[in-house]
């Protein structure tokens, strides 16, 4: 009787404390979601650099790319080469531009001579992958850098780059037009980026990036 009267309050323990750090985790995790308009844009107010770089996936932030440049603040912007999925009408031989032309079509009608935009990569398929590729592409006295992204992608953007590309000064300027709203649950479109970069944070300190065969 005593043994079993031992092992019943041992459970008990044990289910309280696991009752206890299930409250905390679940604390924790909607307070960080719940939070995330706050936490995941960064907004560095624009100066001088050496040049910008473009993040791969999304050509609708190459307008805020090109202003950057027509306001001086950089030479030169350089636009990264995601993975070209496969598109049906591509395959029939249909005009489908891939991003990079696009984006490269819309910063050269915004202004930017071809001469000033450079690629980097080729068939790029994360963060990590894009980062990477930067550090072997871009030249040594290229040390201050303006990086365009979407506001919901920066924190995680600068935690990656900031390790890929040490000692080079990261200054995040994401387009206002794409801010996240304080209530993001309330957005679909918001709702969705915030979902997938948790998602997404989560891979990168758990799984292997994903990289492309270059």
């Amino acid at each position: 009787m005593k043994k079993t009267s031992l092992l019943g309050r041992f459970f008990r323990r044990a289910l309280l404390l696991w009752g206890a750090a299930s409250l905390m985790l679940t604390l924790v995790v909607g307070t960080v979601l719940l939070t995330a308009g706050l936490w995941m844009p960064i907004e560095d107010t624009p100066r001088k650099a050496d040049a910008i770089v473009l993040l791969a996936g999304d050509p609708r932030r190459a307008p805020h790319a090109a202003e950057l440049y027509r306001r001086g603040f950089a030479p030169v912007i350089y636009v990264g080469r995601p993975v070209i999925e496969p598109d049906p009408l591509r395959d029939m031989g249909l005009p489908e531009p891939t991003e990079p032309e696009r984006t490269q079509a819309a910063l050269a009608h915004l202004g930017v001579p071809l001469t000033d935009i450079h690629f980097y990569g080729e068939g790029l398929r994360s963060t990590v992958d894009e980062a990477e590729h930067l550090a072997a592409t871009l030249p040594p006295e290229v040390r201050t850098i303006l990086v365009v992204t979407s506001p919901s992608h920066c924190r995680r953007a600068k935690f990656i780059m900031t390790r890929a590309l040490p000692g080079r000064e990261l200054l995040f300027c994401p387009p206002a037009g794409q801010a996240l709203p304080a209530s993001w649950w309330r957005d679909q479109n918001a709702a969705r980026q915030v979902i997938v970069e948790c998602a997404k944070f989560l891979f990168y300190f758990t799984g292997t990036p994903f990289r492309s065969a270059s």
